[in-house]
This record gives structure tokens, C-alpha cells and sequence, in this order.
């Protein structure tokens, strides 16, 4: 009995994590709905200490992931992005940038804005590191001060064209967790050339059923990889068709208004993009 009883132990604990349990996990200990390491909770992801604390939790799931997580600190206010590079193995391969900004504003936990984004890209990486055939190139980053005018993907996309990355598409995700009419709808923000077809063909091959909206939203990530040349896009719920949390930047952004099995067919919308976009020939 003793021996069933480990080997069932063995079993259980090699058993993989569902994304919407990962999921799940992640929002709550971001916004505050459990602690993110014993005795500590988080009110917002908007101080020096608690996007500190913030930081250390991705960095131990990335490396859950074996993913090696690393550090880009810039500027003198404690700023610092969280990223993993997924290695094609090619020498100066072209790269995919897929980012979520991991801060909140000092006054909301942040459970939308934007814990679900980074759950999005929590679950992809995830799932992008045990993919076969990788051809390009993938980075895996968490923006810091978003929320103070797009500092962290500022810096980010400015040590990209420093180091002259060849990267040929950015997709950052902005609040997936509201679905109030449940059509399943997204928008893509400021979409460059083919962005939008490779979201359409992605739905049809998982047989999604769903609106995809485009819009000239320029408020977030995507923008500052665009400004210095990078072709970039953002991905959102309908921020603009009006289907949108009404918790933006409230004390009410909380665990308990996420959707989350919208937040799962839009993670797996951006997955099966992603995964085309670091697998073409």
C-alpha cells in the first residue's frame, strides 16, 4: 500500500498544470486575491516593492517553464522588464517579441490591466517552449510602467535596435478578461501588414468563432515598438466597441470579474498565431 500510495503521490505531482489553472494562479497572486509568497499580499503592482515582488514571481515561473528568465533594468526609478529568449538555434534569426505589461496604477490591483495580458503570455511561453521546429527567434517579455507613459517597452524596443535585432513582429496583449456579451471578440490595435490575416486564419484553424475587430488604439506596448520602426500590433478585448471592463483603473479591477474562458480562447488565439509566426519556413 505504501508503494501505491508514492507511486500515486509521483504521479500527481507530474501531472502539467492547465492553462486556465496557471492562469488562475497567476491573477490571483498579482491582484491580490492570494499571497503571492507567504505573508505577503499585493494591493497593486504600482510600487517599487510590489512590482519587486512581481518581478521575482514571473521570474520563478519562467524558470518553472525552463525557461531562463532574465532582468532589463533601465532608467534611475527602479524600472525593470522581465524577459526569456526561446532560441531557434539559428544564428541571427529573425525574432518574434511577445510582451504583457505586468504593473498596475498605484489605486487597482490590476486583475485586467493587466494580469490577464500576462497570464496570456504566461500560458503561451509555456507552451512556445515545448514547440518542435522553431525557425525564428522568440522573446518572452513583461513590461514594467506601462501605466507611466510605456517606459519599460520603451526601453525594451530601444535595446532592441541598439543590439539590431532583426525582429519582424511584436504582439502585446492589453486586457483579456471582459466579455460581457460573449461573441468571443477582440481587437487588434494599429495592425500592420498581414497582422489581421494571421488572426483571421488562426480562428478558422481552431475553429473560433469570433468578431475580429481592428482600431487605431495606440495607448499601449505596441506603440513604442512601432515608433522606432518595429512592425507591432496590440491585442485586446473591445476596448473600443465598447464590450470592456468597466473596472479600468479602479479599486474593483479584482480577481472575481475576469472571464476567464474568454482569457482562454483569446490566449489560445495569440498562441496559434505566435506559434506560425516562430515556425515559418
Amino acid at each position: 500500500m505504501r508503494l501505491v500510495f508514492l507511486l500515486m503521490t509521483t504521479l500527481l505531482a507530474q501531472t502539467p498544470v492547465s492553462d486556465t489553472d496557471l492562469q488562475k494562479d497567476a491573477i490571483a497572486k498579482l491582484s491580490g486575491a492570494k499571497e503571492i509568497r507567504a505573508g505577503v499580499t499585493l494591493a497593486n503592482r504600482a510600487t517599487i516593492e510590489n512590482r519587486r515582488e512581481a518581478r521575482t514571481y514571473l521570474l520563478s515561473l519562467l524558470s518553472s517553464f525552463g525557461l531562463e528568465g532574465k532582468r532589463h533594468s533601465y532608467g534611475a526609478a527602479g524600472g525593470e522588464n522581465i524577459y526569456a529568449v526561446l532560441s531557434s538555434g539559428r544564428p541571427s534569426a529573425e525574432v518574434i517579441v511577445l510582451g504583457a505589461h505586468y504593473d498596475s496604477v498605484m489605486r487597482a490591483p490590476g486583475a485586467n490591466d493587466n494580469a490577464t495580458g500576462t497570464a496570456a503570455v504566461l500560458a503561451i511561453a509555456r507552451a512556445m517552449a515545448a514547440t518542435r521546429g522553431r525557425t525564428r527567434d522568440l522573446m518572452i517579455v513583461f513590461f514594467d510602467e506601462e501605466e507611466r507613459g510605456l517606459q519599460g517597452s520603451r526601453a525594451f524596443a530601444q535595446m532592441l535596435k541598439d543590439d539590431n535585432r532583426k525582429v519582424v513582429g511584436v504582439h502585446t496583449v492589453d486586457q483579456a478578461g471582459w466579455d460581457q456579451d460573449k461573441d468571443r471578440a477582440i481587437e487588434i490595435e494599429l495592425p500592420y501588414d498581414g497582422a489581421v490575416a494571421m488572426y483571421e486564419a488562426a480562428a478558422k484553424s481552431l475553429g473560433l468563432s469570433m468578431p475580429i475587430h481592428t482600431t487605431t488604439e495606440s495607448g499601449s506596448d505596441h506603440s513604442a515598438f512601432r515608433g522606432l520602426g518595429f512592425p507591432a500590433v496590440g491585442v485586446t478585448e473591445e476596448y473600443r466597441n465598447k464590450d470592456t471592463t468597466p473596472h479600468i483603473h479602479r479599486a474593483t479591477d479584482t480577481f472575481d470579474t475576469i472571464d476567464f474562458e474568454y482569457l482562454a480562447s483569446t490566449t489560445k488565439l495569440v498562441g496559434e498565431v505566435i506559434k506560425g509566426l516562430i515556425t515559418a519556413k
